[in-house]
C-alpha cells in the first residue's frame, strides 16, 4: 500500500545499546523493546514490506532497533512479494527460473549505475558472485536450516545482524527491507519460523503486549 501521508524525518539515533534499553525499561519496564532484540517470526505470514525509500519515508536502520516511535510511519508499505530482490528469490528458488531471468541481474545494474556500488557489486561480474552465494545460501538454509546466531549481551538476547522487522500500531510485524535474501528464501522454502531483529515498534503494538508472543521461541 502506498500512501501519501505526511512524511515525518528519520529520527536521529542518540542513544543505543544498553542505554536504549535503560530508557525503554524506564519508560515501560520489561513489556518494551530491547536494542537489537532477536524475536522470532512467521515468514509466510509477512505481507508487507516497509517503503524504505529516504524521500518517501523515514530510513530507519539497524541504529533504530528497538526505538519506539509514533506517527504514520507504519502506514507506509508495499505487498512483500512485490520487492523486487523478494520476487527474483520466488522465482528462482520456488519457480526454478535462472536468475538472469528473474530481473534481479538488470535491476543490479540499474543501481550500480545511479550508485556507483550496490550491495557491494560494482559490475556483472561482481553481481554473478553475489548471486553465486546467495545459492549457497539457500543450499544451506535447506540442508541445515535458519541458523540462530543470538547473543546474549548486557543481559538481554540480541541478533546482530539477519532479518530485520518493524512492529505496526496492532502489533503485526512489517518486514524492514533489510535481509531481503533470507525472507526470499524462507519463504520459498516455506519456513514458519525464523530469528528476526527487531525494527521500530509503534506504541500501539506495546498496548497489545505482542512482544511477549514473540519472543518466544519455535515449539
Amino acid at each position: 500500500m502506498r500512501s501519501s501521508l505526511a512524511i515525518s524525518t528519520t529520527p536521529f539515533a542518540i542513544l543505543r545499546g544498553p542505554l536504549r534499553d535503560l530508557r525503554n525499561m524506564v519508560s515501560g519496564g520489561s513489556a518494551f523493546p530491547r536494542a537489537h532484540e532477536r524475536i522470532w517470526i512467521d515468514p509466510t505470514r509477512l505481507t508487507r514490506v516497509y517503503t524504505r525509500n529516504p524521500k518517501q519515508t523515514p530510513d530507519y536502520k539497524r541504529r533504530h532497533s528497538g526505538m519506539v516511535l509514533a506517527g504514520d510511519w507504519d502506514q507506509h508499505t508495499e505487498p512483500l512479494d512485490e520487492s523486487w530482490k523478494v520476487a527474483a528469490c520466488l522465482s528462482h528458488f520456488r519457480d526454478g527460473v535462472p536468475w538472469e531471468k528473474t530481473g534481479v541481474y538488470d535491476r543490479m545494474q540499474e543501481m550500480i549505475a545511479e550508485r556507483g556500488v550496490f550491495d557491494s557489486c560494482r559490475t556483472s561480474n561482481d553481481i554473478i558472485k553475489r548471486y553465486r552465494k546467495i545459492d549457497a545460501l539457500y543450499a544451506d538454509i535447506r540442508k541445515t536450516g535458519f541458523r540462530d546466531e543470538t547473543v546474549r549481551k548486557f543481559g538481554a538476547l540480541r541478533l546482530p545482524e539477519g532479518v530485520y522487522v518493524h512492529l505496526d500500531r496492532n502489533g503485526t510485524p512489517i518486514f524492514g527491507a533489510i535481509g531481503n535474501h533470507r525472507i526470499g528464501i524462507a519463504r520459498a522454502l516455506g519456513l514458519t519460523r525464523i530469528p528476526a531483529q527487531l525494527g521500530v515498534v509503534h506504541p500501539g503494538a506495546l498496548d497489545r503486549n505482542v512482544l511477549q508472543t514473540l519472543r518466544q521461541g519455535p515449539a
